[in-house]
């Protein structure tokens, strides 16, 4: 990961708190797909808003919330209107998930931005190795024990959250609820429990802009 501006202790990566964005709605927030590349494993199941609010341990209106001012937004199939049916990753839950707890320890809603602009640069895999550390300022990635035991080693009063421990848990969750196969072409939705197909299809249009965003996900790949 590159270095970033701000300062540092002891090579953890550091963001400068996002003082100036107010609005976070902004062309320069925080927003759009969770992660484009999704590293060597794209997603092969999506989830609805219902299943990520569950699982992440959010209220339904604070996930339509936070997708609507472009916090977090599902990476598989955003919302275009009435109607439409949100599709989240797993790496989106975990996303969620590692917000709500912070926002719970009284991280301020900048910094829990701060914290989802490390995680969205991470791929899916590399999560299960994050602890997103917090000092009272700012906010931290740490991904080996030498980062965190120089955070703690400041003085500072420290708060962390385990994205890692948050990973296994939700992993764990989703395999027993209802998931869209994104590898089917009819775009069914299946049972993670009895893993088969339920046979419960999604609306075509939404089955047809998710088609079109793995497309379009794809080509990009393979231009890069």
């Amino acid at each position: 990961m590159a270095e970033q501006t701000g300062s540092q202790t002891a090579g953890l990566h550091l963001v400068v708190p996002l003082e100036q964005r107010l609005d976070l709605g902004a062309s320069d927030a925080v927003q759009g797909e969770l992660f484009v590349d999704e590293g060597a494993r794209r997603p092969t199941r999506g989830y609805r808003g219902t299943v990520a609010s569950k699982v992440a341990g959010i209220t339904y209106r604070q996930l339509d919330y936070w997708a609507r001012k472009q916090i977090v937004e599902p990476s598989i199939t955003p919302s275009h209107g009435s109607g439409s049916r949100r599709l989240y990753s797993f790496k989106d839950v975990v996303i969620l998930a590692v917000s709500k707890k912070l926002l719970d320890a009284g991280v301020n809603l900048q910094n829990v931005t701060t914290a989802i602009g490390f995680l969205m640069q991470r791929d899916v895999d590399q999560l299960e190795h994050v602890t997103i550390m917090c000092d009272g300022e700012d906010v931290h990635e740490c991904t080996t024990s030498d980062q965190m035991i120089a955070l703690l080693q400041s003085g500072k009063a420290v708060f962390g959250v385990s994205v890692g421990s948050l990973w296994h848990q939700i992993h764990d969750a989703l395999e027993t609820e209802d998931y869209v196969d994104l590898q089917s072409s009819s775009a069914n939705v299946g049972s993670a429990g009895s893993g088969r197909v339920a046979g419960r299809p999604i609306d075509e249009l939404t089955a047809m802009r998710m088609r079109r965003k793995i497309a379009a996900q794809r080509a990009a790949r393979e231009a890069a």
